[in-house]
């Protein structure tokens, strides 16, 4: 079973990696990341400012949370959202021909919409999958104590 653990415990601090590493040029240029989102031609050009304005910080959030341990199942449920809209929108660009950086590690990075970003995304959404499990064949394992009425 150290195996199992030891693991988890790599796809763990793999997706935080991933996660926190992908927020941080973002956060320093959130224009360029709003470009990148246009890019897309998916969302309304209205919502565009206002999302890589707060998607970094969820990112990186997300990602804190999953690491220390700390809305360890939300961090994961937000990691895998993310993951999934990230995988559709890689997957509509290059449905529609679109040749464009998905702004995935910030605009210095050059990453294009392209099968090897799709299957990175499809990766990590199949880590906070695989990480989701884990956790709650946990929880049934080693429930918490009933708390007894007060009277």
């Amino acid at each position: 079973m150290r195996w199992r653990a030891a693991i988890l415990w790599l796809l763990r601090l793999g997706l935080c990696a991933l996660y926190i590493f992908a927020a941080a040029p973002k956060l320093a240029d959130p224009w360029a990341f709003a470009r990148s989102i246009h890019n897309f031609k998916i969302l309304p050009d209205g919502i565009v400012p206002e999302l890589a304005l707060w998607l970094p910080p969820f990112e990186g959030l997300a990602a804190l949370a999953v690491l220390t341990g700390l809305f360890y199942r939300g961090g994961l449920l937000a990691i895998s959202g993310m993951s999934a809209a990230f995988a559709a929108g890689v997957a509509s660009a290059m449905a529609r021909g679109l040749d464009i950086d998905c702004g995935c590690f910030g605009e210095a990075a050059h990453s294009r919409a392209n099968l090897p970003h799709l299957l990175l995304n499809l990766a990590s959404l199949a880590a906070g999958i695989v990480l989701l499990a884990a956790s709650a064949r946990s929880v049934r394992r080693h429930p918490t104590p009933a708390r007894s009425p007060r009277r």
